[in-house]
């Protein structure tokens, strides 16, 4: 119950002034709605890491012999590592004011940054393992690209049971909405999420996000070839790239080999596509051939990779099979886009190819204020801390929110390409 100060001012206490800054939380995310959230309950504070198991997968076998299936337990780390405040500062008498006006002068900007940089997490996590890419460089974004993208998608795997989602830069979304002036009622657009929502295409709703990274291709030059046949898993030894070049490549450059071809998950047959690759570190050339080893996603995996059981025995990887074959030695590599080019960049994602995990911070017991606030059915938490400063009479807050964001099936993404930016 808020305490009474003079005859008609309510004085905020810190639990409303933290359940307001947890309302804009909830109501100024938008990605963060298009993710998994269930691994939440397994964290305890920042720093911890879990392994989180993928669901097994079999290959069938034909004939009247058994074919055993091997037991392969495939896990990706997670980790909380990623923690954002703002800081505030306000009197005494500023707590005087209606909860409604203490969020628009105090509050609202400043959840904003928290809830963008939560976003911004998840679409930089997608910009740096997201392999499969539709679009032409530099092309123009329309629906037709959009539709392109679902199809390609349902090639590779990819359910088609409404929950995947489209997320598109402003510019993009723009050209959306040109189409679609007067056909959204903006009155009836009350929270962000309403108000970034554009149309469904293909079954997925379309969103708008100002926190799309762009990305810039690296320098790309030279006459990249593999380097020995029959490679597989994540690494891939080339050359031929421009000798002694710093940033040859950039993380979430994407490339393809010559004949190397996606297959369907289901049938293992061949879409006729080939198979794109997405490089997760900034890469230099060496001198001389211009050699370079690429740290690639996903692994090369013809059907003979093979993996190591917890006894240390070889184990087939061959359910797990993605590629027709592996490459053969002076394969051709190809970039996609141009060196050095700047391009706008969309995502479509299915709510298991990304967790988020928002978790409890945990609370200094020395701080004079010290509240955290949980939503039960969001599961978003943030807390507030606090001191008073006698000198100036102000009150000094800081809020904080703790997550960690993690590809679990990056198969799952899909990257849209659009203009030069």
């Amino acid at each position: 119950m808020p305490n009474k100060q003079g005859l008609n001012n309510v004085f905020l206490t810190n639990d409303e002034i933290a359940n307001e800054a947890l309302r804009l939380l909830e109501n100024n995310l938008i990605a963060a709605r298009f993710v998994n959230r269930n691994l939440e309950p397994k964290f305890g504070s920042i720093g911890d890491t879990i392994s989180v198991k993928k669901p097994y997968r079999v290959k069938s076998a034909s004939g009247r012999v058994l074919v055993k299936q091997p037991m392969v337990d495939q896990t990706v780390p997670f980790k909380i590592d990623r923690q954002e405040h703002v800081g505030l500062e306000f009197t005494v008498n500023d707590r005087t004011l209606s909860i409604n006006d203490f969020s628009e002068r105090y509050l609202k900007s400043a959840v904003v940054q928290l809830a963008h940089k939560v976003d911004y997490s998840i679409w930089d996590k997608l910009a740096n393992t997201t392999f499969f890419t539709t679009g032409t460089p530099g092309g123009k974004l329309g629906y037709d690209q959009i539709i392109d993208a679902a199809a390609y998608s349902r090639m590779t795997g990819h359910p088609d049971d409404g929950s995947t989602k489209v997320g598109l830069n402003p510019l993009d979304a723009a050209e959306f909405r040109k189409k679609l002036a007067g056909g959204v009622n903006e009155e009836l657009a009350k929270s962000s999420i309403q108000r970034a929502w554009l149309s469904n295409v293909s079954g997925m709703d379309l969103f708008e996000t100002a926190q799309m990274p762009t990305h810039q291709v690296g320098v790309a030059t030279g006459t990249p070839l593999v380097n020995g046949g029959g490679q597989t898993g994540d690494t891939l030894v080339t050359k031929g790239w421009t000798n002694s070049t710093t940033g040859i490549l950039k993380a979430g450059d994407v490339i393809t080999i010559a004949n190397v071809y996606s297959i369907n998950p289901q049938t293992y047959l061949s879409t006729g596509i080939l198979q794109q690759f997405v490089v997760l570190l900034d890469v230099n050339s060496g001198a001389s051939t211009g050699p370079a080893s690429l740290k690639i996603s996903p692994a090369i995996n013809d059907g003979t990779l093979t993996t190591t059981d917890a006894e240390g025995n070889s184990v087939s990887l061959a359910a797990y099979q993605n590629v027709t074959n592996a490459p053969a030695a002076d394969a051709p590599i190809t970039v996609l886009g141009t060196g050095g080019s700047v391009y706008r960049q969309n995502f479509m994602l299915h709510k298991d190819a990304l967790t988020l995990a928002v978790i409890d911070l945990n609370l200094p017991s020395t701080a004079p204020v010290a509240v955290r606030k949980r939503h039960d059915k969001s599961g978003l938490s943030i807390a507030m801390t606090g001191q008073y400063n006698i000198t100036d009479y102000k009150e000094t807050f800081r809020l904080d929110v703790l997550w960690g964001v993690q590809m679990m099936y990056p198969e799952l993404s899909r990257r849209i390409l659009g203009a030069a930016s």
